[in-house]
């Protein structure tokens, strides 16, 4: 929910509800608000990118997709294994990069953070112990 204030030139200024400016400070646009002024949401630990923030997240996670797609065509001029770490390693960038950004899991609160790095850990460990599982079960030819 948002409030309009009446600026003094009777233009409308869109505040977000609860939010109170720092005494001084006239939000014509969080562009021009330094970081450090910008106030909370409820259970912030700090505030929210900017737009120019969010595309720079996002043109580097097209080049590590197009750095992924080009390891992926190096079939046979470096060993599997290496393709294969390397893969691993831009898989977990981007998936930090996405969680942390685009989730907010930077802006809000450390509790919240730990449920997603508990589940995530939970899950890979889960998925493995099902894969090792998958070797003994397996028929032997």
């Amino acid at each position: 929910m948002s409030e309009t204030e009446m600026t003094p030139a009777g233009e409308a200024t869109v505040v977000p509800g609860g939010l109170e400016f720092p005494e001084g400070v006239e939000p014509t646009s969080l562009a021009e608000i330094p970081p450090e002024e910008i106030p909370l949401l409820p259970g912030e630990v700090r505030p929210h990118p900017t737009p120019f923030q969010y595309v720079m997240v996002g043109v580097v996670l097209v080049i590590l997709t197009a750095l992924e797609v080009t390891v992926s065509y190096l079939d046979g001029d470096i060993p599997n294994g290496l393709i294969i770490f390397l893969l691993l390693v831009m898989m977990v960038l981007k998936f930090t990069l996405v969680a942390a950004w685009y989730m907010h899991l930077r802006t809000d609160r450390p509790i919240f953070r730990r449920f997603f790095t508990v589940g995530a850990v939970a899950a890979i460990v889960l998925f493995s112990v099902v894969l090792s599982m998958l070797h003994v079960w397996a028929p032997h030819a």
